[in-house]
């Protein structure tokens, strides 16, 4: 097992020290992964397309929308190598998962701010090779429709100089919504766009038509009841 392997921490601009960046898989994150794969496969019949999207190495944003909580289960199963998930920070009021999301190296934000600390942890992971999952939306649907994608995940990727990979889900948001208090056995898919060049004018836009188009197929009832 991969030891996990850590960037220095150094100094923000208040002069204090900031959490080491982690970037490897630790034994927590295969804990979670293995649980990950296991869950979505047997219960959700997760399907991945597009696998050959993802880049094989180096650094990468993987930016998608964002259906239900089981999205963060999909796209880690759907991905053999470490892939670390931006997250709101007052998830980590809760000890088991803030052990959980330290473990599996998740970046923490600040919401509805402008969070430059967790923007440095984003393009460290990604100068060090790592992928970051971001949902640029910000929060769940609440009805399939796609939201207003801000902007952070373009500017992580244009700050480290990596491509952009556009993801599309789809059944999530049948399978958990928002009034469900537990996931019901829908199937689910996940889809990898190719990836798109963060430097160009009109990355944003071409994000976010893939990303349309990705989930758009059909509609969200597109993926059908697990049988």
């Amino acid at each position: 097992m991969a030891e996990p392997v850590d960037v220095p921490a150094r100094k923000d601009a208040a002069g204090e020290h900031e959490e080491p960046v982690l970037v490897d898989k630790t034994w927590v994150y295969w804990t979670c992964w293995l649980g990950a794969w296991i869950f979505t496969k047997l219960y959700h019949r997760l399907r991945i397309e597009g696998y050959a999207n993802l880049p094989a190495t180096g650094g990468a944003v993987l930016a998608s929308n964002h259906q239900s909580h089981l999205d963060i289960l999909t796209i880690a199963a759907s991905n053999r190598r470490h892939v670390a998930f931006v997250a709101r920070d007052t998830l980590a009021h809760w000890k088991w998962l803030a052990f959980t999301m330290r473990g599996c190296g998740a970046i923490l934000i600040q919401r509805n701010s402008s969070d430059r600390k967790a923007l440095r942890a984003m393009v460290q992971h990604l100068e060090r090779g790592d992928l970051v999952v971001i949902f640029p939306e910000g929060t769940r649907t609440k009805d399939g429709e796609l939201g207003e994608f801000k902007g952070g995940a373009l500017l992580a990727a244009r700050m480290a100089k990596v491509p952009i990979v556009p993801v599309g889900t789809r059944g999530a948001i049948e399978a958990w919504p928002r009034s469900r208090a537990l996931p019901a056995p829908r199937k689910i898919a996940v889809r990898f766009g190719p990836p798109i060049d963060s430097a160009l004018p009109d990355a944003q836009e071409r994000l976010v038509s893939v990303v349309q188009s990705m989930i758009g197929e059909g509609r969200y009832g597109s993926v059908p009841p697990v049988r």
